[in-house]
């Protein structure tokens, strides 16, 4: 499995664990729009190396944790996902390197869209970075 297929298994893993977020509605890369009240979507973005000696890549890799709510006819969209982001973003604050497997950077970045609906559905984006290593000729972590 590589790298990132192995960072992305466990912050998925964080995402799922109980106490339930989104009432456990947590997907990675969806292909299809999301139709729930609330969910979470796990996304990789990408990924940038840098080559050191010895053989080594040092990674960047960025993720998106995109936090999905409806809100009500008249309530301010806003209102309706910052539970859920600030829950999303708490547990992910608490994630360690040992756990992941590689260093977790929650960027001061965070994006909200909005789909103006009968029942406008609100997006809060949180952008994380892993930083974490492989060999020069493979894309498996390296302990």
């Amino acid at each position: 499995m590589t790298a990132f297929a192995t960072i992305a298994a466990v912050l998925l893993a964080t995402l799922k664990a109980a106490p339930a977020l989104a009432a456990g509605r947590v997907y990675t890369n969806p292909t299809r729009a999301i139709q729930d009240s609330s969910a979470i979507v796990l996304r990789l973005d990408a990924a940038e190396a840098t080559e050191y000696p010895l053989g080594v890549h040092t990674w960047s890799t960025a993720f998106a944790v995109e936090c999905y709510a409806r809100a009500s006819s008249g309530q301010d969209p806003m209102t309706a996902v910052d539970t859920l982001l600030a829950d999303t973003w708490a547990r992910l604050a608490a994630l360690d390197a040992t756990t992941l497997g590689a260093d977790l950077s929650l960027n001061p970045k965070i994006d909200w869209q909005y789909d103006n609906t009968d029942t406008p559905v609100v997006c809060a984006v949180i952008r994380l970075l892993a930083r974490h290593y492989t060999d020069t000729t493979s894309l498996t972590s390296r302990s």
